[in-house]
């Protein structure tokens, strides 16, 4: 009997074994040919932990991306999705975009991107012009800046952008740091970057030495990749019930607005206005943010950096919502150009908004930009 069983034990374990072989094979073929664009295949695991984030695109990481559209993405040398560079500053001038998946575009090649695209024009321009794609899917507020406090300044730019949707202010994900970075407010009720998903287990197991082997296998594995993606999305993820899509037309109720007219007009609920005020207040890294640029310490100007207007924001925004024309996404972008051994520049702050032109039946971009003053 126990041999009997012995044997099963074993007839098993050896069909598994040659059946995650052959499964292996089998993509590992589609994937080293042009078959990658037509059959299907593991999708490639760009992500990674990152200690001012929660996580990060991994360096020299490469495969095929199946969401929203097949293409074939790179990771750069410095973990972003962007072309290799060095980490010094090069002679022209270097600007650095932070944004959601927006500004990442892994749905198209990289050159195609809207940092690389702006490259290439300023380049011609500006000889030696650099712009940094720093665009991380699903980024929110809080990660924005931090991505920009610790990768964007390691950079040493001359202009970093911040992209984002104004949604992002109006959700309660903007305050939840499980995960990724997000805002807490302390004792006295103003908020500042929180870092809670340090100490969650799914970080811990990522950063530590069994993580860098399941990292190594995601690299290297097709099987892997799928138990991975298989994983993420639930095991029985295809029997849930599908969520019925929206019927209708592609304009927005105007009800759909009252979030931003309650926010960017009234300034409730209060911690949103919280999260938006310490948002707009972008200042240089504490000490606590690792890998960023020691001249960043030494530089006189991290005290000129004191924090941006938040009515320009907010004035921008209420002529846009004032209109009441239905729209469903709005963006805004805010610019802050540090002049890093000038201690007499202020930062600037650009931001742009799309406001309803009634005679013309269309939306048009509006910018406004504010100086402060010298010291």
């Amino acid at each position: 009997m126990v041999r009997k069983l012995s044997r099963a034990v074993v007839a098993i374990l050896t069909g598994a074994m040659l059946a995650a072989l052959g499964t292996e094979a089998f993509f590992r073929i589609i994937d080293a040919t042009p078959l990658r664009w037509v059959l299907p295949l593991p999708q490639v695991a760009l992500f990674g932990p990152d200690f001012a984030t929660g996580y990060r695109h991994r360096p020299n990481v490469s495969g095929m991306w199946l969401t929203e559209h097949r293409n074939f993405i790179r990771t750069s040398n410095l973990g972003l999705r962007d072309r290799d560079r060095p980490l010094a500053h090069g002679v022209g001038p270097r600007t650095v975009i932070v944004g959601n998946s927006i500004i990442e575009a892994v749905q198209v090649r990289g050159r195609q991107t809207g940092p690389a695209v702006a490259e290439t024009i300023l380049s011609h321009e500006l000889p030696g012009a650099e712009v940094v794609n720093l665009g991380l899917s699903g980024a929110r507020p809080a990660v924005d800046v931090a991505r920009l406090q610790s990768q964007g300044l390691a950079l040493s730019p001359d202009l970093a952008i911040v992209v984002l949707d104004v949604e992002d202010f109006t959700t309660p994900a903007a305050v939840d740091d499980r995960e990724f970075t997000g805002y807490r407010p302390d004792a006295s009720g103003v908020f500042h970057l929180s870092y809670g998903f340090r100490n969650s287990s799914g970080y811990r197991f990522r950063t530590s030495r069994a993580g860098r082997i399941f990292y190594w296998l995601l690299d290297h594995s097709e099987v892997v990749r799928i138990i991975n993606a298989r994983k993420n999305v639930g095991i029985f993820a295809e029997r849930s019930p599908t969520v019925a899509a929206e019927q209708g037309s592609t304009r927005c109720s105007v009800a759909s607005l009252d979030p931003y007219v309650a926010l960017f007009i009234k300034g409730e609920p209060a911690d949103m206005r919280g999260v938006l005020d310490a948002f707009v207040a972008i200042s240089p890294p504490s000490n606590t943010i690792r890998n960023f640029p020691s001249s960043w310490q030494r530089a006189p100007s991290r005290q000129a950096a004191r924090p941006l207007p938040i009515s320009v924001l907010r004035s921008l925004m209420r002529s846009a919502l004032k209109s009441k024309a239905p729209a469903c996404n709005t963006s805004i972008s805010t610019g802050a150009s540090w002049r890093r051994w000038v201690p007499a520049m202020r930062p600037s702050f650009t931001a742009s908004a799309p406001v309803w032109d009634s005679a013309t039946s269309m939306w048009r971009a509006t910018a406004v930009t504010a100086k402060s003053s010298p010291m």
